[in-house]
């Protein structure tokens, strides 16, 4: 067993189990008469089963899954809002936490007696109050609001404000559940930036969200959770592959042909978007020595292979790459990676290498597009930022970096081959 000292969270086959009522009484009438004759089906429902994980200090873990695989559910077992039915949860050192937007603020109190409200709950004296407190509301960007009564908060001003107090009382396990999905796109890269500084500071982070790529951001651990079972934990570089490949057939349309711009591309979730004429069967990447990988020295010869089938008889189509940096969701460089011509139904592969190419270290995210030559706004099936691929300092892990950009695109792709 690890050592009880280096880990922030322990937990052993937890379980937590909820009672859904099917008669909801609206009044006490109703309340008093249904618990005496007829209180109606009591339905067990289980959000967590038999989980366990340990994280140690200073680690990032996102915790990923559908809506209603037990993520929340998670996070506020760790936080202490609710118990567990059964098994053993240890936690080391002090919790912060962001649930829910607005949560534990008091409305009828200003910004400002809420942030002496909340800091108090966790811990600090006014004396370490006053001290973070410029910092808090300097953070925040609502100088002119905090006198305000938080009731008449937008809801991205009080997430402003939460994240401000969690990110500022130097507590040593930070939880955040989709708190970043509210507020304008600067403010969400700040905090990105916030968490990836504490993260450096020795903070242990778990953090819950949707977007892809600002997991990606701030994970160095995944937690893959499905019905509150966990299907995968490791290594982000690992589990994350698996995790976007099984949302491939998440989207589909009818369509003879898909067209969306650069700017509707960079709107759409990760996910599989595909026409009735030609699909994507299998992405696979290598490296020199033809292993499967998906981490890469810095200029090391990427290699990938691109399987498709095609449906109905098509004149040309183009197989198009996409590299999305991880601090975006547009990708920075979409190339071409084969033309085929006059295709008749059936199986295709296409051989591509990504040679002479600049990536810096971090963390990436691949597109992978069958479409018309020379043009990525008309595709027949795309496999969007599904694609996690780490480059990384030779002998050395990747580490997570939003800002990290494309110095130059890769040199060439190899012939198509069918």
């Amino acid at each position: 067993m690890s050592d009880p000292n280096g880990l922030a969270i322990t937990a052993r086959h937890l379980r937590k189990e909820y009672i859904i009522h099917t008669r909801q009484a609206t009044t006490l009438k109703e309340m008093v008469v249904r618990n005496i004759f007829d209180s109606g089906e009591k339905i067990p429902y289980v959000a967590l089963r038999d989980l366990s994980f340990e994280l140690p200090k200073g680690r990032s873990l996102a915790v990923v899954g559908a809506n209603g695989s037990g993520k929340s559910t998670l996070l506020k077992l760790i936080s202490g809002i609710s118990d567990p039915t059964s098994g053993e949860l240890a936690i080391n050192g002090r919790i912060a936490a962001l649930l829910e937007v607005g949560a534990g603020f008091q409305p009828e109190f200003t910004g400002m007696e809420n942030i002496f409200l909340q800091c108090s709950i966790l811990g600090l004296k006014r004396e370490e109050i006053l001290s973070k407190l410029d910092a808090i509301i300097a953070f925040s960007e609502l100088e002119n609001f905090i006198h305000t009564p938080v009731k008449r908060y937008s809801s991205g001003m009080y997430v402003r404000l939460g994240f401000a107090i969690a990110v500022h009382v130097e507590a040593e396990i930070l939880l955040l559940d989709e708190v970043l999905a509210v507020g304008d796109q600067a403010f969400q890269t700040k905090c990105i930036r916030k968490i990836q500084e504490l993260h450096q500071q020795g903070c242990t982070i778990v953090f819950v969200s949707h977007v892809l790529h600002q997991i990606e951001s701030v994970a160095d651990l995944v937690l893959w959770l499905h019905q509150g079972e966990a299907v995968d934990f490791g290594d982000a570089d690992i589990i994350l592959p698996k995790f976007y490949e099984s949302l491939q057939n998440q989207n589909s349309t009818n369509s003879s042909e898909v067209h969306m711009d650069e700017r509707a591309l960079a709107a759409l979730p990760t996910g599989r978007f595909a026409a009735r004429n030609a699909r994507i069967t299998k992405v696979e990447f290598f490296d020199d020595s033809m292993n499967v990988a998906r981490s890469f020295d810095q200029g090391e010869v990427i290699r990938i292979r691109v399987q498709f089938e095609v449906l109905e008889e098509l004149l040309d189509v183009e197989v198009h790459v996409g590299v999305g940096t991880m601090g975006s969701q547009r990708a920075a460089y979409w190339g071409s990676g084969g033309q085929f011509a006059s295709l008749e139904r059936g199986c295709y592969t296409c051989d591509m290498e990504m040679e002479g190419h600049f990536l810096p270290q971090g963390r990436y995210l691949f597109s992978i597009m069958l479409g018309r030559p020379g043009d990525i706004n008309h595709t027949y099936d795309i496999h969007l930022r599904m694609y996690a691929v780490s480059i990384h300092k030779p002998g050395r892990p990747p580490s997570p970096d939003p800002d990290a950009g494309l110095l130059m695109p890769w040199g060439y792709f190899a012939n198509p081959t069918t």
